[in-house]
Parts: structure tokens; sequence; C-alpha cells
């Protein structure tokens, strides 16, 4: 079996800049979902809507485009744009759980409205001028939402349906629910992509002992927190990030950021974003991050970092 494995697309975090840093240091993905793009009225989309794929660095034959949104002719305005920018794929993102996406009827948001949902794909899917896949949750309150609207869903050509077992309202909260995954797989006629806490190499052997039939998984939170991690799913064994590899990429990624966003400010709130996943590489985790989060100038930040990776060089 050849497996895959895709970067789940985490807002504010895996942009163009962090998915070329994090292959740049610990190996390539076999696939990359962008964060969402949402959906803009009328006949033209800003160049700077795409700014995050319309770079060359992004290599259209691995990187998917997601776009957000419940207006058909606006998803597929969008998806043209996409297109024109040389991609093949684009992802609709139907499993974001963030309420002020749901209460529009986007994201998760569409699980419960599965006649929407038929809607939109008889009216883009026709007229799309490449491929679609979809990425789901069990549904927006119920878990049964999405065992409900795969069938229809086999009704459409879709190139893949990447599933996270969880609902909408439980976000990123509680536990999978395996089960409820199986009976969703079962009855989908696309290839599956598993998505949803894979963050060891033992996790990922139980799943894949649960689910021998799936090829392709989804990394998200979990390679962000332990960058090392795609490194250990492959090799089967725990890997440790260098501190040394560690320090480049985290300069890469200040440096990179500052030369493209406006003022100390952003830079500063960017970093300390990226900190939440990235304290988890040291020991003094939470203590470091606590400190990180108190800075209030760039100054402040650069001398937290230099005591952090003083600690462990």
């Amino acid at each position: 079996m050849s497996l895959k494995f895709y970067l789940a697309p985490l807002r504010g975090v895996t942009d163009v800049i962090f998915r070329s840093a994090f292959e740049r240091y610990f190996g390539k993905i076999d696939y990359l979902l962008t964060p969402f793009i949402t959906t803009v009225k009328g006949k033209e989309v800003a160049l700077r809507h795409l700014k995050d794929i319309v770079g060359s660095e992004n290599d259209r034959k691995r990187v998917i485009p997601q776009i957000i949104g419940n207006n058909p002719d606006d998803l597929l305005l969008l998806a043209k744009h996409i297109h024109l920018s040389g991609y093949t794929t684009v992802n609709w993102n139907l499993g974001c759980p963030h309420p002020l996406v749901t209460k529009k009827k986007r994201g998760s948001g569409l699980l419960p409205l599965p006649d929407l949902v038929m809607s939109i794909l008889d009216h883009v899917v026709p007229a799309l001028p490449g491929k679609l896949s979809v990425k789901v949750r069990l549904g927006l309150n119920d878990d049964a939402e999405l065992e409900r609207l795969m069938p229809l869903l086999n009704d459409y050509p879709l190139d893949e349906v990447i599933i996270h077992p969880r609902t909408g309202k439980q976000a990123y909260s509680g536990f999978v629910n395996l089960d409820r995954f199986a009976a969703a797989a079962a009855l989908c006629r696309h290839p599956i992509v598993y998505n949803g806490d894979i963050v060891s190499p033992d996790g990922f052997r139980s799943l894949q002992h649960r689910f021998p039939e799936v090829e392709r998984w989804m990394i998200g939170r979990g390679v962000v927190h332990q960058l090392t991690l795609l490194d250990s799913l492959r090799t089967g064994t725990e890997r440790k990030g260098d501190p040394v590899v560690l320090r480049r990429f985290h300069d890469e990624l200040f440096k990179e950021n500052g030369r493209v966003l406006s003022g100390s400010s952003h830079l500063l709130g960017k970093m300390k974003e990226f900190w939440g996943y990235f304290a988890s590489n040291f020991n003094s985790g939470k203590s470091l991050l606590k400190k990180i989060q108190r800075c209030a100038t760039i100054d402040q930040y650069q001398h937290r970092v230099d005591e952090a990776f003083g600690e462990i060089s």
C-alpha cells in the first residue's frame, strides 16, 4: 500500500511561508491544502485575494487551494480564477467549525442542509474547469448528518472526501468518533482521506490497523506542534527535532513574515500565534509560551527566543 500524507489547512498558520519553510527543513508532503479562501461578490477576484496561492513557490501538482462559501456562482467564479492560476483541483470546505462561519451556512454549517449542498454541486460541478474534492465533518451538531449526506455525495464525480470525525459543535475538543468515521466511510464511493488527532507513530499504527483500506492521511495540528511528526510517521519511530534545524526554521518564518507584513505589531502577533504550537517542542513549553505572549516589542521577543533556544542547544 502506498501511503499519502496531506497537510491540513490551519487558518493563520499554514500559509505559503509556513508550507515552503516546512518542506525545506522537515521533508516534502504529498499534498498540501491551503487555508480556505472565501468567495467574493462580483465578477472579478482581486489578485490580493489569492496571494497565498499565486506565487511560484506553490507546487501546482501538490498544493490544493481550499475554498469556502455557499453561493454557487461565487464558488464557481473563485474556482475558475484558481484554475487560471495553474491548479487542477480545488477543495470545498464543508468542515469549518467556527460559529461565525457556520451561522452563515458555510463550512460545517452546510452539513445539516443536504438539499442546499446538492443544489450547489448541481450548479458548480458541470461548469467546473478542474476537479473538486470536499472536506467534511460528521455533522454540525448531529454526528449522523454525514451518513445522511454521503449517499448524495456519491452522485457527483468528486476527487476525494476528507473526513474529520468530529462535529462542528465539538470544534477540536473531545475525542474523534471512529465508529462514525467507519460508518460514513463505508457509505462513500470516493477515495477517502482520514483527518484528525494523528499525533504519534503509535496512534497512527492503531488507526491503520482499524482502517486498513485507508491510504490517505491528513496531519494538521499534530505536525505544527511536533514538526518532526511527518518523519516519525514515515519511519514508525519517534523523531526529536534538532535544535539547530528548529532555530533555522523559526528564523526563516520570522524573516519572511517580517518581509510581507506591515509593521512590527503584525509580525509579533503572527509569531505569537505560531508559538501557540511551536512551544510544545520545548520542555518548558507552557511557561515559555506565556513569556512569548507577554512580549510587547520585537526586541523583547527576540530576547525570549534566544533564551528558549539557549536552553535546548
